[in-house]
């Protein structure tokens, strides 16, 4: 297998898209190829921390933010913002496609990272979208369905229905050149004895995230339980955040560092957020979940998982974790672990 130059994209919508990149950059280099990356943001930070050695570009931002309880709303009023952000990404990758000559651009949610000279592959769960109400969702998803077909490959980081996790937000009805990917992880699953009895993980877009962090950190002060919060913000810049003995707060772990302390814990209390679902399956851990207020998709997924059994899906608005922790700990139940990666038999017929 020729050695190839390889350009990873990963949009900056909190850490997830850039995590779930890691094990497909771990595998490229492994695999002797020459790895780019080029993202924004804290995505680019994350990167960054964990492939010091590899070769970064600054992509143009989407700049998506929201306000208030909608974010659907919000989102629609950034539209033109966002198209002129994806117009300038893809003549920022048109230039940098000439000057280093990649081979293969690999994006995972970024629709203007593709080219006419090279193989364009498209990593996302969401071929068909979770909207508000009925005529959005169609609309939306006709859209969504126009801008990934553009790409020659689409990869899918879940099992194919109906063993799958997301629900129809994963369902290949009417797209070609698909290939589920099974979970795609940075994290292994390793038994080791507890030190704690939670660990937080914050994710997502601002101000959201913050919302979280002020609403658990309010709570768990009061709580007989041990606690790690992992905030969720790479990179410097960010004050300590300073809680009682029983809580230790981090304000960002590397991969390595967060799946020992995940393996650590007895348990999980995070957003509903694909990644972290698919990184805790991988891990075979269970835990409290808490979708975003106003995003359709995490509530939908919570929804799905509640089916499953697997996880307390608790709402923002009324969160009561002196209830939830303790109902969760007393659930002795053993998931089942039921899903197989896929990833390096994706890359072996990209010829990767």
């Amino acid at each position: 297998m020729s050695k190839k130059k390889v350009l990873i994209t990963p949009l900056n919508w909190g850490l997830g898209h850039a995590a779930r990149c890691i094990p497909v950059i771990r595998s490229l280099v492994k695999r002797g190829h020459e790895v780019h990356i080029g993202s924004d943001g804290v995505a680019l930070a994350l990167l960054k921390e964990e492939f010091p050695e590899l070769l970064f570009t600054e992509l143009p931002g989407y700049g998506i933010h929201y306000k208030g309880k909608n974010l659907m709303k919000s989102l629609f009023f950034q539209i033109p913002f966002m198209m002129k952000a994806i117009k300038k990404e893809k003549a920022h990758v048109k230039k940098y496609v000439k000057e280093h000559q990649i081979d293969i651009i690999i994006s995972d949610n970024r629709f203007g990272c593709r080219s006419k000279k090279t193989e364009n592959v498209f990593i996302t769960h969401q071929l068909q979208l979770i909207l508000s109400n009925e005529a959005l969702t169609i609309s939306a998803s006709a859209i969504n369905k126009f801008m990934i077909e553009k790409f020659d490959e689409i990869w899918v980081p879940d099992a194919p229905p109906p063993n799958n996790i997301s629900g129809m937000m994963s369902d290949r009805k009417g797209f070609k050149k698909i290939s589920y990917l099974g979970p795609l992880s940075r994290f292994k699953f390793k038994e080791q004895k507890p030190k704690r009895d939670f660990i937080v993980i914050l994710s997502g877009p601002e101000p959201a995230r913050t919302y979280l962090e002020l609403a658990i950190t309010e709570q768990v002060v009061l709580l007989p339980y041990s606690f790690l919060i992992v905030r969720g913000l790479p990179g410097n810049g960010y004050p300590a955040l300073k809680l009682p003995g029983h809580t230790e707060t981090v304000n960002f772990m590397t991969a390595e560092n967060l799946n020992k302390a995940i393996n650590e814990s007895k348990r999980v209390i995070s957003r509903t957020g694909y990644t972290t679902v698919m990184d805790l399956v991988t891990l075979n851990k269970k835990g409290i979940l808490i979708p975003t207020p106003g995003q359709p998709e995490q509530e939908y997924l919570g929804r799905e998982l509640v089916k499953k059994g697997r996880f307390i899906i608790a709402s923002q608005e009324e969160l009561d974790l002196e209830t939830l922790c303790r109902i969760s700990l007393e659930d002795e139940s053993q998931p089942v672990h039921v899903f197989e990666s896929r990833l390096e038999v994706a890359l072996d017929n990209a010829g990767l």
